[in-house]
């Protein structure tokens, strides 16, 4: 007994003009979609604020730095001794295991008398502006003090008393990437000179120093205008005499430190620090515009 089987149906053949229609309509979406991602890139690199300390570089930070020194001089107010530290460009930390980077970090130091640093460092904290969320912490056994602020894109303000009657602040920016002209001297504002720069060697001769090292500066803009500056040198030998007596002291002097080692003092909006050790003089004068 023998059946015929049916003939076996195989599926149609794709048209072949559909397939390349849909590979089109493939491509074209993709495309569509890289074009969208990378005008969004931009748009977002163009308009959108850093979310990440690296998307700001040395150059673009420095200006916070100045502006947060002078913050700190202005909030201090016109009591104690003030004093802008040099600015210190670091071109050796890491932003990756292979890029490097550059941190640009400054000093301000105040002094006052031992029994108000403490309180120097709360008021400081509450003339800062509000965006600065600057918050103090004292210690159970009052040894400690600290202040900690965010003066804005990453920029760190840090505030101790690490000895008795001096208040340190430290701002810095961290490790960004190094700008092609990164270079200390370029980071540093400008400024017209002023009549105090080469006091620091008036002040060395008056106390029987000789050899000083040429004037350096640090300056920083005030938050009302006008600039707060720090002109320093330093020379080989000691005071010939007590500070005290040896310098004029303009009327209205208020002395915060005399011991053999410091003698500090401010007038108006003059400071002006003189420090010894191992054979030499340091001698630090600040104009201060800040209010």
């Amino acid at each position: 007994m023998t059946t015929n089987a049916p003939a076996p149906v195989w599926p149609p053949r794709p048209d072949p003009s559909a397939s390349r229609s849909r590979r089109r309509l493939l491509y074209l979406g993709v495309a569509g979609w890289v074009v969208l991602l990378v005008v969004a890139a931009v748009f977002s690199a163009l308009r959108d604020e850093p979310t990440v300390r690296e998307q700001r570089d040395i150059a673009e930070a420095a200006p916070i730095v100045d502006r947060a020194v002078g913050e700190l001089v202005a909030a201090a107010g016109p009591e104690p001794v003030v004093e802008l530290g040099p600015r210190r460009l670091r071109t050796t930390c890491r932003l990756t295991l292979v890029r490097d980077g550059a941190a640009l970090d400054a000093a301000v130091t105040f002094r006052t008398p031992a029994a108000d640093a403490p309180a120097l460092l709360d008021r400081i904290a509450e003339r800062l502006p509000a965006a600065y969320r600057a918050d103090v912490w004292h210690g159970d056994d009052g040894t400690q003090h600290t202040l900690r602020a965010d003066a804005g894109e990453f920029v760190a303000v840090k505030g101790s008393v690490p000895e008795p009657g001096v208040v340190r602040f430290t701002v810095g920016t961290g490790c960004r990437p190094a700008a092609g002209d990164a270079h200390a001297d370029r980071l540093v504002p400008s400024s017209s000179p002023d009549a105090t720069d080469n006091e620091p060697l008036r002040v060395l001769a008056a106390l029987g120093v000789s050899d000083p090292d040429p004037v350096s500066l640090t300056i920083a803009p005030c938050p009302g205008g006008g600039v707060a500056r720090t002109a320093r040198s330093s020379g080989r030998g000691t005071p010939t005499g007590p500070p005290g007596a040896l310098l004029p002291r303009p009327a209205g002097t208020v002395v915060i430190v005399d011991t053999p080692e410091v003698y500090a003092y401010r007038a108006g909006r003059l400071s002006v620090v003189a420090e010894t050790d191992s054979g030499r003089t340091r001698v630090a004068v600040t104009a201060s515009g800040c209010s």
